[in-house]
C-alpha cells in the first residue's frame, strides 16, 4: 500500500511501518513516544506477572488461604485459555496477597463499618473430604462462569454466625427447574425399587434453613430462598419420599443445648452426622439403636470453611463421640481414602445394634461428618462421593448393582439448585439401566 498526495501520484517516500512508532528514531517524522500511562501500565503488567516467579524462588510456594487450590501455571496447549489462565495464576501467586486481603477486610470493617466486597459467587464445585476428616470447604457453588454480584459468597449473620451465600443463590437461581429435579428423583426411585432394591433419600438441611434465627434482617435471596425450600420439602414428602432429618436435628440441638451446625462452617457438626446415621439405621432396622451407647471421645479445632471466602481464617471446637452399637466396645474407627475419586469399602463383624444389610451410599461433604459412625454401625457398606459418580457413572452403577439398599444423600442447596451430579439425566439414565439389567431377587 502507498500513500497518495495531491494530483493522484503516489509518494514513494512513505511506507507502512514495520515497527511500533515508539521504536523509531526520534528524528523520524512518524516517531511518537509512548504516553507515560502506557509505560506505567507495561511496567505494572511486568511486575504483576514476574513477581510470582521471583517470590517462588525466594519465599517458596504461597499458602492457599482462600477457598480454592492455587491455580497452576497455564499450558501453551490451552490456546487462548493460556492468557485467561495466566491472570488467575499470577493473582493466586502474587506475594503479599493474603496480607493485602486481610488488610482490606480490617480497613473496611473499622473505617466503613461493613465487610469488604471480595467478589461474587463464582466458585465451582469443590472436592470432597478425605474420608476420616471433616470437609475443609463448602462443597458446591454456582456452575463455573455463573455469577451474580447481588449474592455475596458469605452472608454475615448475628452473634458471629456465617452462612454460605450459595444457600440462597442456588434456591433463587436453580440451574435445573424444580419439576425436573423431582422428575429425576422419582425416576431414580422407580429404577431402584423395580430392580428389587430399596432406596433411602437423605437431604441434610442447609444451615440457613434449619437455623435462620441468626440470619441478618436483610440479605440477598430473603424473599425467594425460603419459599423455594418450603415448596421443595413439600414435594419431596408428597411425591418422592425421603428420610426427614429436620426434627431429629432440632431435637439433638435441644439436647446439646446449642445448634449442632458450626457457626462459621456450612456443615453440621459430628453430632449431626451421628444423628443421620442413627436415623438411617432405624429406618432400615427399626429398634436397632436401642442398645447404642455414645460418649465424648475427642475434641479438636476444625478449620472452618466460610471465613476463607471473605479473606479470613477461623476454627471451632469439634467434638467426636464414641459409638458402641451393642453398648460395649467403641466401634468407631479412623479410615483413609478419597471418596470423591474412588469408593470406600467398609466391612465389620456383625454384632447387636449393627445393620447387616448390604448398602451402597452416594453422598457429599455432609457424609464426611458421619463416616466414623457409619463404620461403627454398618457391617457391609460402600461409600461413594457424588463427584466420583459423575466421573464414572458405570463404575458407580456396578457398586449399586452389588447392593440390597441404595442410600442417596444430597445437601439441600445442591438438590434445590439442581447442582448435584446425581441429578444429571445422563447419570440417572446410566444408574437406572444398570440396575434394570441386574435385578435383585
Amino acid at each position: 500500500m502507498s500513500v497518495h498526495l495531491e494530483g493522484g501520484k503516489p509518494d514513494k517516500r512513505v511506507r507502512p511501518l514495520s515497527v511500533h512508532e515508539a521504536w523509531l528514531p526520534k528524528d523520524h517524522s512518524m516517531y511518537r513516544p509512548r504516553h507515560g500511562r502506557q509505560q506505567t501500565a507495561l511496567i505494572c503488567a511486568l511486575v504483576f506477572f514476574l513477581a510470582p516467579m521471583v517470590s517462588l524462588g525466594v519465599f517458596g510456594r504461597p499458602a492457599a488461604f482462600e477457598n480454592h487450590q492455587l491455580h497452576d501455571f497455564p499450558s501453551l496447549s490451552d490456546g487462548w485459555g493460556f492468557f485467561s489462565g495466566l491472570s488467575a495464576w499470577a493473582t493466586d501467586w502474587l506475594p503479599g496477597r493474603q496480607a493485602a486481603v486481610q488488610a482490606e477486610d480490617a480497613i473496611s470493617r473499622s473505617v466503613f463499618g461493613e465487610p469488604p466486597s471480595l467478589g461474587s459467587q463464582g466458585t465451582q464445585p469443590g472436592v470432597g473430604p478425605v474420608a476420616n476428616q471433616p470437609p475443609a470447604r463448602p462443597e458446591t457453588g454456582p456452575v463455573q462462569g455463573q455469577t451474580n454480584s447481588n449474592y455475596p459468597p458469605v452472608v454475615e449473620g448475628r452473634d458471629g454466625w456465617l452462612y454460605l451465600g450459595n444457600d440462597m443463590y442456588a434456591k433463587c437461581n436453580p440451574i435445573i427447574p424444580s419439576a425436573d429435579v423431582i422428575g429425576e428423583l422419582i425416576g431414580l426411585r422407580q429404577a431402584v425399587e423395580a430392580s428389587g432394591r430399596r432406596l433411602v433419600l437423605i437431604v441434610p438441611p442447609d444451615k440457613s434453613d434449619i437455623f435462620p434465627q441468626f440470619l441478618p434482617d436483610q440479605y440477598a435471596g430473603k424473599d425467594c430462598a425460603p419459599v423455594a425450600a418450603r415448596t421443595m420439602w413439600q414435594r419431596l414428602d408428597t411425591e418422592v419420599g425421603y428420610l426427614d432429618l429436620r426434627q431429629p436435628l432440632l431435637a439433638e440441638s435441644r439436647r446439646q443445648g446449642a445448634p449442632i451446625y458450626f457457626k462459621q462452617d456450612t456443615h453440621w457438626q459430628f453430632h449431626g452426622g451421628l444423628t443421620m446415621v442413627r436415623a438411617l439405621a432405624e429406618n432400615l432396622r427399626p429398634g436397632v439403636t436401642r442398645t447404642w451407647r455414645t460418649a465424648p471421645k475427642e475434641t479438636f479445632d476444625k478449620q472452618t470453611d466460610l471465613p476463607p471466602l471473605i479473606g479470613r481464617t477461623g476454627s471451632e471446637p469439634a467434638v467426636l463421640e464414641s459409638l458402641a452399637p451393642d453398648g460395649g466396645a467403641d466401634r468407631t474407627r479412623t479410615f483413609f481414602g478419597q471418596p470423591n475419586t474412588s469408593p470406600i469399602e467398609l466391612h465389620g463383624r456383625p454384632a447387636t445394634g449393627t445393620v447387616s444389610d448390604k448398602v451402597a451410599m452416594i453422598g457429599d461433604s455432609f457424609t464426611g461428618f458421619a463416616n466414623m459412625y457409619l463404620a461403627a454401625a454398618f457391617t457391609d457398606l460402600t461409600i461413594m462421593h457424588s463427584d466420583y459418580v459423575q466421573q464414572d457413572a458405570s463404575a458407580a452403577a456396578a457398586k449399586l448393582v452389588d447392593s440390597d439398599v441404595v442410600v442417596i444423600e444430597i445437601a439441600e442447596r445442591n438438590l434445590i439448585g439442581g447442582q448435584s451430579p446425581i441429578l444429571a439425566p445422563a447419570v440417572v439414565k446410566t444408574l437406572s439401566e444398570q440396575l434394570a439389567n441386574h435385578p435383585r431377587r
